[in-house]
């Protein structure tokens, strides 16, 4: 139990800044996601959920907006 402890901190510690929450600025404390390998954090708060998963779709979501933007910007320019 306590090295599984240890091992959400570490993750959540190279998620997100696992003391407060992004969207209300609440505590962050680790939750278990029913995936014996994988471990999220929840807010107490607003309960904001934010895991693995979900921060790779949200680099996704970032990267992709960032692309429209510059292809968007280079359209404008050939015209």
């Amino acid at each position: 139990m306590v090295k599984e402890k240890e091992m959400v901190k570490e993750k959540a510690d190279t998620m997100v800044d696992r003391d407060q929450c992004r969207r209300c600025g609440g505590l962050m404390v680790p939750e278990s996601t029913g995936d014996p390998f994988t471990s999220g954090l929840r807010c107490v708060i607003c309960g904001e959920r934010i895991d693995p998963v979900i921060l790779a779709h949200r680099r996704q979501q970032a990267m992709r907006k960032e692309a429209e933007k510059l292809f968007a910007g280079s359209d404008a320019r050939a015209n």
